[in-house]
């Protein structure tokens, strides 16, 4: 199996076949943890996972300004779906959002992440959001490095290892 190279990457609107592979994808490479809320006992995918991972991606088709505030594309590299992002508008309504990714294990480590960001960086921009925020843990060295090329700063992290990120606007950004 060839893997995919980050030159490749693109996001994609998920309908209902492109959420077919996604979760497939996420079953069959991902943790639920990393994909899911933890809704049942054990890290493990169930039908309960599966069953909020389709409704999450279908309840957040109306993108940012439908009732969830949030939007969701699929990670494609080379073809494959290989994980997903989104955005969330901030509780104030300005134009802050928050970024959240997960990807494949397989595909982990290539730079598909930082790609993945970049595009959705770029997504949020023409949507209007100038401020951008990301939580994660402070273990997840991955996700840290991935947030900090894309412009993030961090913070020290708390007690309990959570780390939050901030991208602020670009000096060209207009509010």
């Amino acid at each position: 199996m060839t893997l995919p190279r980050p030159d490749s990457v693109e996001l994609v609107a998920v309908d209902e076949f492109v959420l077919e592979a996604l979760v497939r994808a996420a079953v069959e490479d991902a943790s639920a943890d990393d994909v899911t809320p933890p809704l049942t006992a054990g890290g493990a995918w169930n039908d309960e996972r599966i069953a909020w991972l389709r409704d999450y991606h279908r309840d957040r088709r109306a993108g940012l300004a439908g009732p969830c505030g949030e939007c969701t594309w699929a990670v494609r590299a080379e073809g494959m779906i290989v994980g997903a992002v989104r955005l969330a508008l901030g509780p104030s309504g300005d134009a802050a959002a928050e970024l959240g990714i997960w990807l494949t294990r397989s595909t982990r480590g290539r730079g598909i992440g930082a790609a993945a960001v970049r595009l959705l960086i770029d997504e949020a921009a023409a949507a209007g959001v100038v401020t951008l925020s990301a939580s994660t843990r402070a273990s997840n060295h991955a996700a840290l490095r991935i947030l900090r090329s894309a412009g993030f700063t961090t913070d020290q992290p708390s007690p309990d290892g959570a780390v939050e990120a901030r991208r602020a606007p670009s000096p060209n950004a207009s509010a």
